[in-house]
């Protein structure tokens, strides 16, 4: 196996990584909020609930967000880290 390849490998699995932990942390987020969010967007979203809707956001756009995170996950994460310090630094104020 050549360098190159191996820089591939190595960088499409730091972004399969990376998707995995933006991925857990979304889905971990969504368990703590609370009952009153899941029901407003649940009612928001009632209106919405055709074949072709439920199509995209479940199944198009998460799988097209994680093949685009696994390409450009430097970016990701330099974005997250941004997104970490800003909340740490509203919870400090």
């Amino acid at each position: 196996m050549n360098n190159g390849m191996l820089f591939v490998y190595v960088y499409l699995g730091c972004g399969i990584v990376c998707a995995a932990v933006i991925a857990i942390g979304a889905w971990i987020e969504t368990l703590s909020e609370s009952k009153f969010v899941r029901e407003g967007m649940t009612a928001i979203n009632r209106q919405h609930r055709g074949f072709w809707y439920h199509l995209m956001s479940e199944r198009v756009i998460p799988v097209l967000t994680t093949i685009l995170i696994a390409l450009v996950w430097p970016i990701a994460v330099i974005m997250g880290i941004q997104s970490w310090l800003e909340r740490r630094s509203a919870r400090q104020h």
